[in-house]
């Protein structure tokens, strides 16, 4: 998951995705309703009672303002740690179901493998199409600007869990894009390190081992008046990057 903006989009796309910002009726039912069964069939015995999420910092969610605010994340799993970071903000934290409204950013073709994938959709997802890998091919494209645009709406309009990385796998960098989307949207940007959902996974993904401690631990806002103020260039943008790498765990691009 995660939208690793590897290049500078050369502005916004020119059609906004205003659907993000208002949820029909039956989306926000759709989407209560997955949160309750989730929680009752999936969260509560899996994550508190077969293993346990310690959380560190939880108390910062109820001082965010509801709207324009970016989670910046390591990424251990497709979404395991997601689900459990849902789970955190509704669930432990009781903050309203809509209020704000929380979703996660994912590479479109993760979002189409299944059936589980496309009820995640449902949930919260925001999609788009990377552009320096598909699957598990690295690759260079054209940055997919309708993505971008989503992204950017999904801030404004609430909460994104972001994965600056856009991989799981081991040792993955930061992709230098993530300062520029940053720069463009301002928002309260909060780093979150995850640690230990890996160990929970069985085979391709599925989580199922117990027994296990895993953590979450929300760090307190990043300062970037004076990185918002100044003009944005690529120096500037590798300086966030720098700041941010050590906070959720992931090394700096050589």
């Amino acid at each position: 998951m995660g939208l690793p903006l590897d290049a500078d989009p050369g502005g916004t796309p020119d059609r906004e995705p205003l659907e993000l910002l208002t949820p029909g009726p039956l989306d926000v039912w759709a989407r209560r309703g997955l949160f309750s069964v989730f929680a009752l069939g999936f969260t509560i015995p899996y994550f508190h009672l077969l293993n346990h999420v310690q959380v560190e910092g939880g108390e910062l969610l109820n001082t965010l303002p509801k709207r324009g605010v970016v989670f910046l994340s390591n990424h251990q799993t497709y979404f395991t740690e997601a689900i459990a970071f849902f789970d955190l903000v509704y669930r432990r934290r009781r903050l309203p179901w809509e209020n704000p409204f929380l979703r996660f950013s994912a590479a479109e073709e993760t979002m189409r493998q299944n059936l589980l994938t496309s009820v995640l959709t449902k949930a919260g997802a925001v999609t788009f199409r990377r552009s320096h890998r598909e699957g598990s091919v690295d690759l260079r494209r054209a940055v997919d600007l309708d993505g971008i645009g989503r992204i950017e709406q999904a801030i404004r309009s609430g909460w994104l869990l972001h994965f600056p990385t856009g991989t799981t796998r081991i040792g993955a960098p930061i992709r230098p894009g993530v300062a520029r989307l940053l720069h463009g949207v301002r928002p309260v940007a909060v780093p979150v390190r995850v640690d230990g959902f890996r160990e929970l996974l069985l085979h391709n993904q599925i989580p199922g081992r117990i027994g296990h401690r895993v953590s979450i631990r929300i760090h307190q806002p990043m300062d970037l008046d004076q990185f918002y103020a100044d003009p944005y260039t690529p120096d500037a943008g590798q300086r966030f990057v720098n700041r941010l790498a050590p906070l959720i765990g992931d090394p700096v691009a050589a």
